[in-house]
């Protein structure tokens, strides 16, 4: 079947997620739930889960408050990396049929370059962001679109890519994009997204973070970016936050600490319920705000045209 390359990282991205127990043992509950919120199966339906994601969340939340109010490590860590996995599964959904693709943080799928121009240098330390997710949205050129097999290109020292790798049959996926990405980087755009499922220990980090990315330079010895690639070369780099969150919402107010220091991301604020003007946008916003350069037309129109293939080519994301 052809499928160009952009897709196949879509897909490999999706079975990664499915390949962990947390986030396999969770579909089973939220398949439920997402059928449930999506009976006609449209693209307004599979496009307003954003604002759904909280309650999808919460059918399986792995971080429950405790009888003493605690909750363990495992609880946080567990519903965290669920939460980034259904964020990265949503998202993606989306935007099938389009030039952006969401990654749960995987140095096998992502490109070299755009890891190298998201790393952060102190001194000789070398220290890379709490990237959760990374999207990626690719220039409109011809081998983003043609049967990935029929791609040609060379490598940064002029050396023909291999489709295929050697020895075995299966696609050389990161080699193509490392090439791809290098030789395109300038049209490239590079969207981190933090998630966290709470909100209030956590906002400092994101404000951090974007304020080294935003930064065009430091009295001490901080860089941006290695081998060459930096995110200033990039076409455009945004640094957003994405939270649950697991407290309730009405505790977020607009001059709510929390709420300023993550009020001028970059990338935007997100949550998993509907927008409230001055605290947090739903996370369907995001597809608007930063990863609409990836087709021509608006997200609704490209996952109308996509939403029958669900069954068959899109099988993966098992909905």
């Amino acid at each position: 079947m052809s499928q160009n390359i952009v897709e196949k990282l879509r897909e490999e991205s999706i079975k990664s997620l499915f390949n962990t127990q947390g986030f396999a043992t969770a579909w089973i509950t939220w398949e439920d739930k997402i059928n449930e919120l999506v009976p006609n199966r449209s693209a307004s339906q599979f496009f307003d889960l954003g604002d759904h994601l909280k309650e999808i969340f919460d059918t399986t939340n792995m971080s429950k408050v405790r009888t003493d109010g605690t909750r363990s490590q495992s609880e946080v860590s567990g519903g965290g990396a669920n939460w980034e996995a259904l964020v990265c599964w949503y998202l993606n959904l989306c935007c099938v049929g389009r030039r952006s693709v969401v990654i749960k943080h995987n140095k096998s799928l992502i490109p070299d370059p755009i890891s190298n121009a998201i790393t952060v240098n102190y001194g000789t330390f070398i220290s890379n962001t709490e990237s959760d997710l990374i999207a990626i949205t690719f220039p409109d050129k011809q081998e983003y679109s043609i049967d990935k097999e029929q791609i040609e290109i060379n490598d940064e020292d002029g050396e023909p890519v291999k489709i295929k790798c050697i020895g075995k049959m299966h696609y050389n996926l990161k080699e193509v994009l490392n090439a791809l990405v290098a030789r395109d980087f300038s049209e490239i755009e590079i969207h981190v997204i933090q998630c966290k499922t709470n909100w209030n220990d956590n906002a400092q980090i994101p404000m951090l973070w974007d304020m080294i990315y935003s930064a065009d330079n430091f009295k001490t010895n901080i860089t941006v970016g290695r081998e060459g690639y930096s995110i200033s070369n990039a076409r455009i780099f945004t640094y957003a936050f994405a939270t649950v969150p697991t407290v309730k919402v009405n505790k977020f107010k607009s001059n709510s600490v929390s709420v300023l220091r993550v009020s001028n991301l970059s990338g935007g604020n997100y949550w998993g319920i509907k927008s409230v003007s001055g605290v947090a946008s739903s996370m369907k916003e995001m597809l608007n705000r930063n990863l609409s350069g990836g087709a021509i037309d608006n997200h609704k129109t490209t996952l109308k045209a996509e939403i029958p293939k669900l069954s068959s080519v899109y099988n993966y994301f098992k909905i």
